[in-house]
């Protein structure tokens, strides 16, 4: 008979789980690390990071960009990166949840502001956006289905969801040709803004760019099956190398018009994300 271990307190186990989420929530891989991350990609895609107007953030625009990396901070802490505190496997719903709030939420003072240049960018950003979002996350729920799974079965299911997320990426950031028509409203949603609110919505948008695109590398990336080095060591080069794409694209391709951007995603990127669903299914069978 084996020696006898004394039985854990009550409610330890309940408690070591609350501070592993509040460490993710608030070090790793949450606020603290989207805050990094957007200073990151402003120095790769911009030539230099922005950073908030304290003035700015007590302004109307200034405390819902506040709010919105707040959220995309709670929705990459519920992805499953490499030595997450708390795992996060299975929370990738409130990562939808955390990223949609965070990025229709900063559209809702535009929406409102009765200036009709400023509403229709806010119209225009907020369906373009949700749309591909939509297609993202249909992407990258083939992916996360088969995150531990990299069999040469399910290889096509694994690239065509990498390339419906990397036609939707782009629009759903509203990076390149999918930003605001500046020859139709000169500034988009910050139209008319002080200067001080237009910086610290530049800083929350870099903030929710760069999030949105770590969360996608961690999904589509083998980082479930790979070494804990070698899977942070994918998503941090495969980071670098998506804000230096998303660097060239811009003002480099004329803007799209509302119609053809979201005809670019229904006719290209949506179909793609359900052949690779389909794909995946038919695997599945093997």
């Amino acid at each position: 008979m084996g020696p006898l271990h004394p039985p854990e307190p009550a409610g330890w186990k309940g408690t070591m789980e609350l501070l592993s989420a509040i460490i993710a929530a608030v070090l790793y891989p949450g606020l603290l690390t989207v805050v990094a991350l957007g200073l990151a990609f402003g120095l790769l895609a911009r030539g230099r990071p922005a950073l908030p107007a304290t003035a700015g953030l007590g302004s109307r625009e200034g405390r819902a960009a506040l709010a919105s990396v707040v959220c995309a901070g709670l929705g990459l802490a519920a992805t499953p990166w490499p030595l997450h505190p708390a795992g996060g496997g299975t929370a990738w719903f409130w990562a939808w949840a955390g990223f949609e709030v965070a990025f229709l939420l900063p559209l809702l003072p535009a929406l409102a502001a009765g200036v009709p240049g400023v509403v229709r960018a806010g119209i225009r950003e907020a369906q373009l956006g949700g749309l591909a979002r939509a297609v993202l996350w249909a992407a990258l729920g083939v992916a996360l289905a088969a995150h531990g799974d990299w069999r040469p079965a399910t290889a096509t299911a694994h690239l065509l969801a990498a390339a419906a997320a990397l036609l939707a990426l782009p629009a759903a950031l509203g990076q390149g040709p999918f930003g605001a028509e500046e020859n139709v409203t000169p500034g988009g949603t910050t139209a008319g803004l002080p200067p001080e609110a237009r910086v610290s919505d530049a800083w929350a948008r870099e903030v929710r760019a760069s999030a949105l695109l770590a969360a996608s590398l961690v999904a589509l990336l083998p980082s479930a099956v790979a070494p804990t080095w070698l899977a942070l060591a994918m998503v941090a080069a495969g980071f670098v190398a998506g804000a230096l794409l998303l660097r060239r694209l811009d003002g480099r391709l004329p803007r799209l018009t509302l119609p053809a951007a979201l005809q670019l995603q229904a006719l290209w990127a949506l179909p793609l994300a359900a052949i690779a669903s389909l794909a995946l299914a038919l695997a599945g069978r093997q």
